[in-house]
């Protein structure tokens, strides 16, 4: 059983700076997830908010645990003078074929002259891993409160998804297929994986076509990609109405670059009851800089914990 919440036995220190949260992992269906929350945050009544927290290609779920702890500095800082605010559980996992999950490492890797580097079925596997990924996290809103909370002992009342890189394209694709997840934080990802994949097969002087992107892949991309979806429109067929998304760029960013995500997020309709906030950084490449980070937890504490 996953233990959050308020403890008589909490050190008073338990709220100061650098403090690391605490962390638990839990097997679901043979898939380790970690669980972090900030024990003695809150009481036991007080609701959850959970989010998943993507780690980027060629990175794994341990990779993040940096950023999940500036993260919870960064919300410990501003609970202290909010004290009706809501919990916080963030969850990491290994994308598929990454970290733990690693079976082919060459699977995970770009166009390269270099014929021991190079993958030729990169379009294929990045959007596999994406998708895959996404899929996981609906699987595990579906779970997690079994897992977590057997016997009702906390509410979770929202789901968020925030990913980096290769887990903001994830995001993207959870926000469009999962109605559960009304907040998200893409960082240095993509809504248009058809116009980013196609300038990075220009680029290396690829097809836009077989065998790099087979036909079947692109309808698949046409038919399923939040690109696809209905998201300007203004009925209940735009997947995206309702929803609060941050989304944060780097102004320098060459391997995902906004230009890909410009048309899209542009035009993105979210409604009157819904938020976009678009955030370019200037001097910035393809990177989770410091300030994104904390541009993400104002956008967390301000939409799902105080909102």
């Amino acid at each position: 059983m996953f233990k959050l919440g308020h403890s008589k036995h909490a050190a008073p220190e338990s709220h100061g700076k650098n403090l690391k949260p605490h962390k638990e992992t839990v097997v679901v269906a043979g898939l380790p997830v970690n669980v972090f929350s900030d024990r003695g945050a809150t009481k036991p009544e007080t609701p959850v908010a959970v989010m998943f927290l993507l780690h980027g290609r060629t990175g794994s779920a341990k990779r993040m645990e940096t950023y999940v702890n500036d993260v919870f500095e960064e919300i410990r800082a501003r609970r202290s003078a909010h004290k009706g605010a809501q919990d916080l559980i963030i969850v990491t996992i290994d994308q598929r074929n990454h970290g733990a999950r690693m079976v082919d490492e060459r699977a995970n890797m770009g166009w390269f002259p270099e014929p021991e580097k190079n993958n030729e079925r990169h379009a294929i596997d990045m959007y596999a891993i994406q998708t895959g990924t996404a899929q996981d996290v609906s699987f595990l809103i579906d779970f997690l409160p079994s897992y977590l909370f057997p016997n009702g002992e906390r509410t979770i009342s929202q789901w968020l998804c925030a990913g980096k890189s290769l887990g903001g394209h994830s995001t993207w694709i959870v926000l469009k297929n999962d109605p559960r997840v009304k907040i998200g934080i893409p960082i240095i990802g993509c809504p248009d994986y058809l116009t980013l994949i196609s300038k990075r097969a220009k680029a290396h002087k690829l097809p836009v076509g077989p065998p790099y992107l087979p036909d079947s892949l692109i309808e698949l991309i046409r038919r399923a990609d939040p690109a696809a979806a209905p998201y300007t429109a203004t009925d209940e067929s735009n997947p995206f109405l309702g929803k609060k998304i941050l989304v944060l760029s780097g102004q320098d960013d060459k391997i995902a670059p906004f230009s890909s995500s410009k048309e899209v997020v542009e035009k993105l309709n979210v409604g009157k009851h819904g938020l976009k906030e678009v955030i370019v950084e200037p001097g910035v490449g393809h990177d989770l800089s410091p300030a994104m980070l904390k541009e993400a937890a104002r956008f967390i504490w301000e939409q799902a914990l105080v909102a």
